[in-house]
């Protein structure tokens, strides 16, 4: 059952929305004032989830949080009384929308954020007592040390090859570094990641979790190196969560301030290191100019919105070729596969070749599948996945429903298959592992006896 204060306070705000757009049609907004309620309107939204979940217990609510940052961050400045970004298609050579396109997307974005809060509502799951597991955490934290180096090593091999190869933009322009460092090593890699996502979801100490996580924390901060922000603190930030749902715990908001603060200084750091920027290169606020970095998931909506008539005719194209990506590094991806390339394509075809790209957003996306109807839908689907994930808090189907969230609560700057991206990469290992976990302990009980 939803509780009364949760629906009164989504009631509140839609016709709080509804009143705004009737002013629009008499008086249409600027592209300021768009802001401002785009702002407002998210940030009331994400924090009625962080309420309504006792303290952001909920995957929906980093959801919301990233799609803040992602969606909504050109807009912030406007709440400052500064000037919004938000028309700015910000990715290299800078273009502008109309304000009637810029509405267009503050009504979607807003659309979407309270249909993913109405269907993060709707399962009230129950977590489930956490059972005995020791002994098998204590093979997958074996498990975990041993394939270990293996992760290292990538990290380190990749480090050195876009550093001799003119930066992390190498990555995205051919296959060679996954040819180079070896499929040993990828494979172990991926048994690492499999093995830890394992220990975590069967242990159940909690000073064992905190510290390991940690541990686990700092050393696959080594993908830092590569350059690939957004896996590591989408990857961070569902630990947590996770670790709150199994253990007890909220997101208090002095936690996510120090939490916020330290991804903004390792986020700059970064792209200093792999963009190979000065201290000089780097102006404005620190705290809004990480938002309106970010902030330029934005223009992936605001190109589909603008001129939506080429993307349409490839909707369901990018739907299904989406599935293929893993397979495909940038450059040979064909014309009306994916939505990301078409866009860049498009804008910056120069950039695109040098291996720049704006990426995909959910949003545009359902978009071009169905329109607004298709933008309610999916996001209550959303919502609702998001919703029903904290039942899965132990065991196999909890390591592997982690990667399929960590996929989920990306899409504000990725594509709709991401989580079955993340399946393929991390289900078959977290099986394979399971089942020699199994063996294992069968071959150790007949041996005892």
């Amino acid at each position: 059952m939803l509780d009364r204060r949760d629906i009164i306070i989504a009631i509140a705000w839609v016709l709080g929305l509804l009143f705004a757009v009737f002013v629009d049609q008499f008086s249409p907004f600027d592209v300021e004032t768009a802001s401002v309620l785009l702002s407002i309107g998210t940030i009331l939204l994400t924090a009625a989830n962080w309420r309504a979940h006792q303290g952001g217990r909920n995957a929906s609510f980093i959801f919301l949080v990233l799609a803040c940052i992602f969606l909504c961050g050109r807009a912030f400045p406007a709440l400052l009384g500064g000037e919004s970004l938000l028309d700015q298609i910000g990715f290299t050579d800078g273009y502008s929308v109309t304000p009637d396109t810029v509405m267009a997307y503050v009504v979607l974005a807003l659309t979407s954020f309270f249909f993913i809060h109405i269907g993060s509502l709707l399962p009230r799951a129950t977590i489930r007592a956490l059972g005995n597991s020791h002994v098998e955490a204590k093979i997958y934290w074996r498990l975990f040390l041993l394939f270990l180096p293996a992760l290292i090593y990538k990290n380190i091999y990749y480090f050195t090859y876009i550093i001799s190869h003119g930066g992390y933009l190498a990555i995205y322009q051919g296959s060679d570094h996954l040819e180079g460092v070896g499929i040993l090593a990828r494979i172990g890699s991926l048994l690492c990641l499999a093995s830890f996502t394992l220990y975590f979801f069967h242990e159940t100490d909690q000073k064992k979790s905190g510290r390991a996580l940690i541990f686990f924390l700092i050393v696959f901060a080594s993908e830092l190196l590569v350059g690939l922000r957004g896996k590591f603190f989408v990857t961070a930030l569902v630990f947590f969560l996770f670790h709150k749902l199994r253990f007890g715990g909220k997101f208090s908001l002095r936690g996510l301030a120090v939490l916020l603060s330290t991804i903004i200084v390792i986020a700059i750091a970064v792209e200093v290191m792999r963009e190979q920027k000065t201290e000089s290169n780097i102006h404005g606020a620190i705290f809004m100019g990480f938002l309106v970095q970010q902030g330029v998931s934005a223009g992936v909506n605001l190109v589909v919105l603008s001129d939506p008539s080429y993307y349409i005719q490839h909707a369901w194209g990018y739907f299904w070729h989406q599935f293929a990506a893993p397979f495909y590094s940038q450059p040979e991806v064909p014309q009306g596969w994916f939505l990301a390339n078409d866009i860049s394509l498009m804008i910056m075809p120069e950039a695109f070749a040098a291996g720049y790209g704006t990426g995909s957003s959910y949003l545009a996306e359902l978009f071009l599948l169905g329109g607004a109807v298709a933008v309610c839908i999916g996001s209550v689907a959303i919502g609702w996945l998001l919703g029903m994930a904290k039942r899965f808090n132990q065991g196999v189907a909890g390591a592997i429903m982690f990667w399929v969230v960590c996929g989920v609560v990306y899409y504000p700057r990725t594509m709709l298959q991401e989580p079955v991206h993340n399946l393929m990469r991390y289900a078959a290992p977290i099986v394979l592992l399971a089942i020699c976990c199994h063996f294992l302990r069968v071959w150790r009980r007949r041996k005892s006896t």
